[in-house]
């Protein structure tokens, strides 16, 4: 990659002109504003396998179960901040990545730990400064209470090491959660992740193991809940989770809840219901618990932390995802009197708070104060957010939209009076803002809700990009399906995408016509991956 004085999408319409038109070239092209990115760059030539290869070595040496997105799937090999480059030098304006939280390869945050690398990579039974300097920063970050840092690599480890904190501590084993919940992949997150309850085709026997001494309480969905419209529906939500404390008295560990529910949909949950909560959980001798993995560092804007807009302060708190942006980071904040309970545990982690990982996150947090992207955070959605309300007035397939920050759910129906979910439709619209150069996920109880969670340097450009191209897409998605309901043939199972592989290859990839990979032009340091990658012929 090297630096260009062009703007990044200079290749965008040659690109796009090279792409399937199965399924947008009937639509305008979607106009790329100049985007005022800190940094432009213009991607090299890709030469390495080709993403047919990719697929079929993914199907060679991977499990089915590790699904791709999109069902053509797209091979990423580049990116600069909020925009992705794939194979073909295509271009897209990323609103999926929380997890890049900085922006994609921040020159600060590869320099950190870069650099890093280069010295030691140690686990925390021995000592060293970077933990250290990098627990009292995110200290500065959290509530006084929560005092005591554990460091792990992943959001998952978080959730489970929370878990194990609050049962020590409390001697109880049952834990309460939310409907469509998310927090992990562990044996015991996938207990309370009750949106994988239902598998995607094999069943519930994996999640009804984990899911022993887990109680559930309805999601509070202010859009789509039984208390919808409501004005006490805080109180009365809490009131679900009162009930499970009462009907198991001294049972219950720990009430654990994302800030805002994500996979579920972007739900933003009633201003009081945390709080009520919260005290019918301590009432009965319990903790809670809040994951902030997809919502903490500023992305809200208007507090650093999600539950902070709620007026509460869990008695553990649990980090992931942006926490490394992209690097394998996660930690767990407690108070001191828990972390008590749990010093007699034989508790190391290997990796957890190695020095690479604590300057990746110093990285993070120094980034986010010197770019003030808190700040942005909060500038960008309060002028995106009225635009999205204008594009609900126009286009009546939106039902709701949401968030905080740029934490962001359009959710899709059918009917806005009966609310019925739109998920074939969100399926493709989420393709077709694919093709037209957006990345946007999906995701709610029903998978109707458009997900918009990008790197917080998006920006102002960045925003109406992505309000033209939804202009476009969901009108024709709208046309799409009501032409298939008038043909009286199964909306639910029309086809959404474009070239789909059969047998794992196409005219352009079966293997009379594959060409060998070309070695990529780049720097001896950063060949390594792509050649091993070339020689294994898998991703």
């Amino acid at each position: 990659m090297s630096s260009h004085k062009a703007h990044p999408h200079h290749n965008h319409k040659k690109s796009v002109d090279a792409a399937s038109h199965e399924v947008a070239h009937h639509l305008p092209r979607a106009q790329l504003p100049t985007p005022r990115a800190r940094f432009t760059l213009t991607p090299k030539p890709y030469n390495g396998p080709s993403a047919q290869d990719v697929l079929l070595a993914r199907q060679t040496h991977l499990s089915a179960g590790q699904y791709h997105f999109y069902t053509k799937p797209l091979m990423l090999v580049e990116a600069s901040m909020q925009y992705c480059f794939d194979d073909k030098e295509k271009t897209y304006v990323d609103c999926y990545s929380n997890v890049c939280h900085v922006g994609h390869c921040h020159p600060h945050f590869v320099n950190s730990t870069s650099s890093a690398m280069q010295n030691i990579i140690s686990n925390t039974r021995y000592l060293h400064p970077t933990i250290v300097r990098y627990a009292e920063k995110l200290k500065s970050k959290v509530p006084s209470q929560l005092s005591v840092c554990y460091f792990v690599n992943s959001g998952s480890e978080a959730n489970d090491l929370a878990l194990r904190l609050a049962r020590i501590h409390t001697r109880r084993q049952g834990v309460a959660c939310l409907e469509y919940a998310y927090h992990g992949t562990t044996g015991s997150c996938t207990g309370i992740s009750t949106s994988l309850s239902t598998g995607t085709t094999t069943g519930t026997q994996d999640y009804d193991y984990h899911a022993r001494d887990v109680f559930v309480a309805p999601v509070p969905d202010p859009y789509r809940g039984k208390y919808a419209g409501d004005a006490d529906a805080g109180k009365k939500y809490a009131s679900d989770v009162k009930d499970i404390l009462e009907k198991n008295p001294g049972k219950i560990a720990a009430f654990i809840h994302e800030a805002v529910q994500g996979v579920g949909g972007q739900v933003v949950y009633p201003k009081d219901y945390l709080s009520h909560v919260y005290e019918s959980v301590r009432r009965d001798g319990g903790v809670t618990i809040c994951d902030e993995v997809q919502t903490g560092f500023g992305r809200t804007g208007s507090h650093f932390w999600a539950f902070e807009a709620q007026g509460v302060v869990p008695d553990i708190l649990t980090l992931g995802k942006p926490i490394g942006n992209g690097f394998p980071l996660g930690a767990v904040l407690t108070t001191r009197e828990i972390a008590r309970s749990f010093d007699g545990v034989q508790y190391f982690n290997t990796n957890g708070g190695n020095p690479v990982a604590c300057a990746a996150g110093l990285a993070v947090l120094e980034i986010i104060e010197r770019d003030e992207l808190q700040q942005n955070a909060l500038d960008v959605s309060q002028y995106l957010m009225p635009k999205l309300m204008e594009l609900k007035e126009r286009h009546h397939i939106i039902g709701d939209v949401r968030g905080v920050g740029l934490f962001i759910g359009i959710e899709l129906v059918r009917n806005r009076k009966t609310k019925e979910p739109a998920k074939s439709e969100t399926a493709r619209a989420m393709e077709q803002c694919r093709e037209l150069g957006l990345l946007v996920g999906k995701g709610g109880a029903h998978n109707n809700v458009l997900r918009i969670k990008p790197p917080l340097c998006f920006n102002k450009e960045d925003a109406d990009f992505l309000i033209n191209v939804l202009d476009i897409v969901l009108p024709d998605v709208t046309d799409f399906f009501e032409s298939k309901r008038i043909g009286h043939e199964d909306a639910d199972h029309a086809p959404v995408v474009v070239n789909t592989y059969i047998n794992c290859q196409t005219s352009e990839t079966s293997p009379s016509q594959q060409q060998p990979p070309r070695k990529r032009d780049r720097s001896p340091s950063q060949q390594e991956g792509p050649v091993a990658a070339e020689k294994k012929t898998s991703p």
